[in-house]
Formats: C-alpha cells, sequence, structure tokens
C-alpha cells in the first residue's frame, strides 16, 4: 500500500477501534467517570501540543533535518517532561480542589506518566513522519489502541471505575512508545548541537503560542462545563460531541489528507484552484450535509442502541451539535487554502478568533446548562464561518455569492430529507431496534437522493450519481 494509503488506514483505523472501545466501556462506566478522566487528560494534552508537538514541528518543517536536529530536539521534549511531570504531580490537589472533583488528584498524578511517555516518543513519530513511514505509525496506532482498549475493558469488567479509564491511557501511551522506538531506525544519540537546539527552542516559542490557542479552542467547552455543572455533565457533554466529531473525523480525513497538496500543486493558477475548492467544498457537502443531519435525526436510536439508557442526556447534545458539523468538514478546505496560497497570517488569525470567542461563548452560557452551551457552540460556529469562507475565497478571486450558489442545494436538500425523516420518526418508526434504524438510513439516502436528482441542474445530476457510484464500488472492494 502506498504511503498515502497507510496515512488515511492509521488515522481512520484508530479512530474506529477507540470509537468501539469507548461504546463498551460507556455502557459499563457512568459519565461523571468519563468527565473525571476529561479533565485529566486536558492537562496531558496541553503539555503534549503546546511543547512537544511544537518542538517536533520545528523539526519536521526542515527539508533534510539531520540526526543532530534529531537528537537536540529529542533530549529537549524529554528534558521538558521531567519537570512538566513534576509540576503536574504537585499541583494537582490544588487542581482538584479547583474543580470540586473529589479523587481528581489521584487520576491527574496517574494520567501525568503520559507527559513523560509522550516526551520520550514525540520525535520519533517525527521521524517517521518525515520519512513518509505511515504504514510504522499505523502500526503504532492499532496495536496500542487495541491493547490499551483490552485492559480498559478488563479493568472496568473488574469493576475498577474511573482507574480502568486511567490504565487504558496508560497503557496506550507505553505501547505506543514501544513501537516507536522499535520501528524507528534513527536513535537518540548524545550528539547535540547548541546551535540546533536554539534553533529548535526559538521556533518551537512561536508555533506554542499557535497550539496553545488551538488547545483552548479545542478544549475550553470541557473545562467550563466541568467546572461549573460538574464531571457527570462533562462526560454527558464529552460523549454528545464524541460521536459527532468520529463521524467528522472519518467523512473528512481522506478528503483532507488529499487537499493541500492538491491546492498546493495549483497555487500559482488561480482560475484552476478556484474550480478545484468549489468542486471539493460541493462534493464534501453532498456526502456530509445528509450525514450529519440524519445523524441528529437518529440521535435517539444511536444513543440507545450504542450506549444504553444512562446516556440518553446526550441525545440532544448530539442533536444540536450535529446539525452543524458539515460546516466544519468543508471549514477545513478553506484552511488549506491559505496555506497553499502562502497566507498561514490569515489561518493564524482566524484560529486566535476562535479560541477567544470559545472561551468567552462557553464562560457565559454554560451557567445554563448543557443545552444551552451547545446551542450557543454551534450558532458560534455558523456565525463565524463566513469568515473563513471570505479569507479563502478573497485569496481565489471567488465572489461569495458564487460559493453559497454552488453549495446551497445539497444542504436544502439535506435540510428537506431530515424533516420528512422527523415526521416519519413521530408518526411510523416509534420503535428503537438495529433493523428500524438501519430501514431509517436507507429511507434517508432515498430521499436525500431524490431530491438531489429532482432539484439538480443536468450538469450536476451525473456527478452527483457518479461519486455516489464510485462511494459503493470502494465499499464492495
Amino acid at each position: 500500500m502506498t504511503g498515502a494509503i497507510w496515512s488515511v488506514l492509521d488515522n481512520m483505523a484508530g479512530q474506529a477501534i477507540t470509537f468501539v472501545i469507548f461504546i463498551i466501556l460507556a455502557k459499563m462506566l457512568t459519565p461523571d467517570i468519563y468527565g473525571m478522566l476529561s479533565v485529566s487528560l486536558l492537562v496531558t494534552q496541553f503539555f503534549k501540543m503546546t511543547i512537544f508537538d511544537s518542538i517536533a514541528t520545528s523539526i519536521v518543517r526542515k527539508s533534510n533535518p539531520s540526526n543532530i536536529d534529531y537528537n537536540s530536539a529529542f533530549f529537549l521534549c524529554f528534558v521538558i517532561s521531567i519537570p512538566s511531570f513534576t509540576v503536574v504531580y504537585f499541583i494537582s490537589p490544588i487542581i482538584e480542589q479547583y474543580m470540586h472533583i473529589e479523587g481528581l488528584t489521584t487520576v491527574i498524578r496517574c494520567t501525568a506518566v503520559i507527559i513523560i511517555l509522550s516526551g520520550a516518543s514525540r520525535i520519533h513519530e517525527a521521524w517517521l513522519s518525515h520519512n513518509m513511514l505511515f504504514k510504522s505509525l499505523a502500526l503504532r496506532s492499532i496495536l496500542s489502541i487495541t491493547v490499551g482498549g483490552c485492559v480498559g475493558l478488563y479493568l472496568a469488567y473488574q469493576g475498577y471505575a474511573v482507574m480502568s479509564l486511567v490504565a487504558q491511557q496508560i497503557v496506550t501511551a507505553s505501547i505506543s512508545l514501544v513501537i516507536l522506538w522499535w520501528k524507528t531506525p534513527w536513535k537518540p544519540e548524545f550528539k547535540i548541537s547548541k546551535k540546533s537546539f536554539k534553533e529548535s527552542f526559538d521556533f518551537s516559542k512561536h508555533v506554542a503560542l499557535s497550539n496553545f490557542t488551538n488547545f483552548s479552542n479545542q478544549n475550553s467547552d470541557v473545562f467550563f462545563i466541568t467546572y461549573f455543572l460538574g464531571p457527570a455533565a462533562a462526560g454527558i457533554y464529552s460523549a454528545g460531541k464524541r460521536i459527532v466529531n468520529t463521524l467528522n473525523l472519518v467523512l473528512s480525513s481522506a478528503l483532507m489528507r488529499v487537499s493541500l497538496p492538491a491546492f498546493s500543486r495549483f497555487k500559482d493558477d488561480i482560475d484552476v484552484l478556484s474550480k478545484k475548492y468549489i468542486k471539493m467544498s460541493y462534493f464534501t457537502v453532498v456526502i456530509t450535509a445528509p450525514a450529519f443531519i440524519g445523524l441528529a435525526v437518529l440521535a435517539k436510536d444511536i444513543t440507545i442502541l450504542l450506549l444504553g439508557d444512562k446516556w440518553i442526556a446526550s441525545v440532544e447534545i448530539m442533536q444540536i451539535v450535529s446539525a452543524v458539523g458539515f460546516v466544519t468538514s468543508i471549514g477545513y478546505y478553506n484552511h488549506s487554502i491559505m496555506f497553499a496560497r502562502d497566507r498561514p497570517d490569515r489561518q493564524a488569525r482566524l484560529t486566535m478568533l476562535y479560541a477567544i470567542s470559545n472561551i468567552i461563548v462557553f464562560f457565559i452560557f454554560v451557567r445554563y446548562g448543557l443545552i444551552a452551551t451547545a446551542l450557543a457552540f454551534s450558532i458560534r460556529t455558523i456565525a463565524l464561518y463566513p469568515l473563513s469562507v471570505w479569507c479563502a475565497c478573497d485569496l481565489l478571486n471567488i465572489k461569495l455569492r458564487m460559493y453559497v450558489k454552488e453549495l446551497a442545494l445539497p444542504v436544502i436538500c439535506a435540510l428537506l430529507m431530515g424533516g420528512i425523516m422527523v415526521w416519519l420518526n413521530d408518526n411510523y418508526f416509534q420503535i428503537v431496534g438495529w433493523g428500524t434504524l438501519i430501514l431509517k438510513i436507507i429511507i434517508g439516502f432515498v430521499i436525500y437522493l431524490s431530491f438531489t436528482l429532482l432539484l439538480s441542474p443536468k450538469s450536476k445530476k451525473q456527478e452527483v450519481l457518479n461519486l455516489f457510484k464510485s462511494i459503493g464500488s470502494r465499499k464492495g472492494m
């Protein structure tokens, strides 16, 4: 298999295995346990995203980094990980007191081990990525997630509650470390350069600021929900978003991995680039709009069948967040255009705006409950999306009116499908079951495809049919 296929497999297989394990564990554990773990993982993710990923980026960006560059970056990561772990270990009681979650200190101290494990393996991951050895990365993901998940399932079955999730995370990180060291031909040596060390440190300082913004943008909701509403509410909210995020990653990952190289190839030909941008955005909406609106309609069935009745409170969260999920999927193309046209400054400003608005919105609305928080998140997503589109369209000399005209029809057809499915749900499909769910999905697909073929111009009809035929032929392979 090619590197690109292994790269997609790495992402999709990891997501699929993680999701299956989450479903099984969710039937054994309670929302407050998941909420407690979410808070503890915020601490480890902070160091991974803002420090280790930044240092790795300083190496990967180079066209031909030397072994000395890798050595310097490795020791920089590892040296930082030790005091980071120590600080987290000693401030964990303060975090527990601040968040008002009994037992959080022990959970944070245990998961803090992941900081050291990440510091000792992140540069190995960067080496494999830079040399496009995605098969090894895919092997790492599949084996580590599977083994860690099995450990978590066993301990949960034995009644270890939150510690089963902690063990799952630590085992996953440990197996990942072992495989990365095993599969990476380069091994760290005490051959470092002061110049290389300084270059990595200086560059990573600037990347860290951007990564910190991304971290705040992605995780501010969990923090505020846990602080104001408690770990159980955070667990419910995370479950509602998790299914939506998994679907988004699965649907968008393959498209996103080819978009930046495809756009970059025609970066100097505005006419060709603009046509590819519009075409890829259109086809993505054709797939994701009905998928996410369908998920919103079927949220109750999916939650009961996959997670169980104790997670029923997450249904409304899933419905609200998934209703605008396709906006996130097509938004990735706007980011790719900005990078392809060498305007990362626009993306940086957008990311900063997203983070600030996220924090403000969640701080204001979280005290009014989970539904208000999810609504605020969705409204913010829709309100800010035109800015992202404008940044991309301005670089391509595309009028916003043309963009909206091209993408409006699939969204309208998906909304019509959703309305009919809601009516059928209320009047004919009130029994929850796997057979009923599959039937609803088939009916929804037929309704959506019928509206699309009925309302689309002739040229678009054939393109849509070819798209779904290609998807069907790949699934049949």
